[in-house]
């Protein structure tokens, strides 16, 4: 099976990521490079769709993100081959792949023969490493076409550095409980802890938190060195967020909390206080 990883030039680490925990038997890979910046997708299409005719492929791959989606599915329907879209892992000798399903709460695996088969991937928690493409694969570049006649303007939004957590190796998760304590609190015992803070869902719903420091399937993917999970009952959609984290605490005061079975080591009590307790050792 011949497979084509489509990317920019700063997508390689992610993608070569992605590339290094998948079995793709012995695929044989090309690297179709696209050469500066698309505006919209429409740019790149029948650059993709001539690449393709030229030098065919029975997969093609795109990046996480909206861009990825969309040109996967376009792509898709314009080679009359088969697309899925936010994939986490794909099995090429039985032709499945696997993707999130009920906001993460769910894999589903899905049987795919249509060809050319294009995927998107799925977002991906912030790796601390990054890993390159193999030097051997065949390099194929993209050049994007002109803006189409029928745009009339695009705006440019400038893109800001990554958010902290993103590169946080240590973080703390407050979930609903403990409804007595505050931001200010929780940013105090993180940053005792040597830690940045985050929140689920529920906490920011209900107010008062920043929706940027979101945890979870609707806000960051993290895979810091250490999670502190502290008051939240481990639903699916959180815990989808620290799940690559390397070693996970989990705190909460009812001992059948879900949270307890993804963690590393569990403690049963009042979250506030054990992570006080944990701040003044760290002080010492």
């Amino acid at each position: 099976m011949k497979i084509a990883m489509v990317m920019t030039a700063g997508e390689s680490a992610a993608m070569g990521h992605w590339l290094a925990t998948a079995s793709l038997a012995d695929a044989e890979l090309e690297r179709w490079i696209i050469d500066g910046e698309a505006e919209v997708a429409q740019q790149l299409l029948e650059a993709l769709v001539a690449r393709w005719r030229q030098t065919p492929v029975d997969m093609l791959i795109f990046p996480a993100g909206t861009l990825g989606d969309e040109l996967a599915t376009r792509l898709a329907w314009r080679l009359q081959g088969g697309s899925v879209c936010q994939v986490l892992a794909v099995n090429t000798p039985e032709g499945r792949v696997t993707k999130p399903h009920w906001g993460n709460a769910l894999i589903a695996t899905l049987k795919v023969a249509a060809r050319p088969l294009c995927l998107s991937l799925a977002r991906q928690p912030g790796v601390h490493t990054s890993i390159d493409l193999p030097v051997e694969m065949t390099t194929r570049h993209i050049a994007p076409a002109a803006l189409p006649d029928w745009l009339i303007s695009v705006e440019s939004v400038e893109p800001t550095g990554a958010h902290p957590l993103l590169e946080a190796k240590h973080v703390l998760v407050v979930g609903q409980g403990g409804e007595g304590v505050d931001a200010d609190h929780i940013a105090a015992l993180a940053h005792g802890l040597g830690a940045e803070a985050g929140y689920s869902r529920a906490r920011v719903m209900n107010g008062g938190y920043d929706a940027e420091r979101l945890i979870g399937i609707s806000g960051h993917l993290l895979a810091p060195d250490v999670c502190i999970v502290a008051g939240a009952s481990g639903a699916a959609a959180l815990m989808a967020g620290v799940r690559d984290s390397r070693f996970i605490v989990a705190v909460n005061r009812d001992a059948s909390a879900p949270v307890f079975t993804q963690a590393d080591v569990g403690i049963v009590d009042d979250w506030p206080a054990v992570l006080e307790a944990l701040t003044a050792c760290a002080d010492t």
